[in-house]
């Protein structure tokens, strides 16, 4: 391997040292926040809950006036959104229903399981100890509390968190802009007329959809030839309007392959071949404040370094806290492997789990980069570590599911 080569690792590292996340923010609806990352710490403004409530439908009484097995007048019904009008009276329980608030004096709720049920006189039949089935004031979350930290991504359970705060608004990082477009001469429009020396443009679709995962807003620029004025104009347009451009092919040593050399003029190339496979011609670098990230022209080392490299640059772009690297797990090889070893290798393959509930992978005879069949008919890339030739059948491997 030539030593020009990055690792995978050495490459993240150094993207992620260029990605310097934005600062700009705006106020949106909690209904359109998904997805969106939290620009401050949410604190806590509402006890919760606000009050001593009832955990259970039930009785609440006052234990140290309890006597045996003398019935308790029934003082009245306290539902969920009222209060008692009157504090408890010695002899008497208020019948309660779940999330209703205590009445002053009374320290347990005996559960109706535990009762006659009757409606104006009760019988308990077990007698609660003091603070049973009670839900105390601000046992869940506390005046001050940090609820949700800055950097997180929105969620539903951070939402509606956020609405039992009383929260209708949040102020989130503004959405992410990136470029993509891809180079070539031989590419043609999908649903245009394509000359017989041409193939169908795919890299940019690919591209896009991994990328709004991320819910970022996308730019298409569509194709570009293989023409140095042309790539040059609009790289320089780019920068102008994107916070990242993605282009695919053009970062290989072919004589038409010029986006390279462009992005080098016009801003810098930080780094250029990481010792993965497919996608070994990745280029990063940087055109005034645009960050800049050259795909492979093929669409299988296309998809791979869009989730392994560009994926994490915008995570970490747009703010998110947290790890960037893809998720892994382990599974079980089901057939034997010998390769050459030198560059970490992401096959594409399938995994199932056993009857054991083991989760095991069968990665494809054919690994060529080429063909984008082998992409459709995978739900995982099985990795090889660069050191590896062989593995054996039944051998634990590391695998990034596509989706869990």
């Amino acid at each position: 391997m030539s030593s020009k080569w990055l690792s995978l690792e050495e490459a993240l590292s150094k993207a992620l040292d260029a990605a310097a996340p934005i600062s700009e923010t705006e106020q949106v609806s909690i209904f359109d926040a998904t997805n969106r990352i939290l620009a401050d710490d949410v604190v806590a403004t509402v006890d919760v809950p606000p009050w001593d409530n009832s955990a259970m439908d039930g009785y609440a009484v006052n234990t140290a006036s309890l006597d045996g097995e003398m019935p308790l007048n029934v003082q009245g019904v306290i539902t969920a959104g009222m209060e008692a009008s009157t504090p408890l009276q010695a002899g008497h329980a208020f019948k309660i229903m779940t999330g209703a608030p205590m009445p002053p004096k009374a320290d347990a709720v005996v559960m109706i399981e535990n009762t006659d049920g009757g409606k104006d006189k009760v019988c308990i039949t077990k007698a609660p100890s003091s603070g049973e089935n009670i839900r105390k004031k601000a046992n869940d979350i506390a005046v001050g509390d940090v609820l949700v930290k800055q950097g997180t991504q929105l969620c539903a359970e951070h939402l509606m968190l956020l609405s039992s705060q009383g929260k209708s608004d949040v102020t989130v990082y503004r959405k992410l802009r990136v470029g993509v477009v891809a180079t070539g001469s031989e590419l043609a429009h999908p649903g245009s007329e394509r000359a017989s020396t041409q193939i169908y443009e795919s890299n940019r679709v690919g591209v896009s959809s991994i990328l709004r995962n991320e819910n970022v807003d996308i730019i298409d620029f569509g194709i570009v030839e293989d023409d140095e004025a042309s790539l040059r104009a609009l790289f320089t347009e780019a920068s102008t309007k994107v916070d990242v451009m993605v282009s695919s092919g053009g970062v290989s040593v072919g004589d038409a392959d010029y986006v390279k050399d462009i992005i080098s003029e016009l801003g810098n190339i930080d780094f250029w071949k990481i010792a993965v496979k497919p996608g070994k011609p990745f280029a990063l670098g940087k055109i005034g404040n645009t960050l800049f990230c050259g795909l492979p022209g093929n669409p299988v080392s296309s998809f791979v370094t869009a989730k392994l490299l560009v994926v994490p640059v915008i995570k970490k772009l747009q703010g998110q806290d947290g790890n960037y690297e893809p998720l892994y797990i382990n599974a079980n090889i089901t057939r034997d492997v010998k390769r050459r070893a030198g560059r970490r290798d992401f096959q594409r393959a399938t995994m199932v789990k056993n009857a054991k509930g083991e989760w095991e992978v069968t990665p494809f005879k054919s690994q060529s980069s080429g063909v984008m069949t082998s992409i459709t008919s995978a739900n995982c890339l099985m990795v090889i570590h660069e050191d590896i030739a062989t593995l054996n059948k039944g051998d634990s491997v590391p695998v990034m599911p596509f989706h869990l």
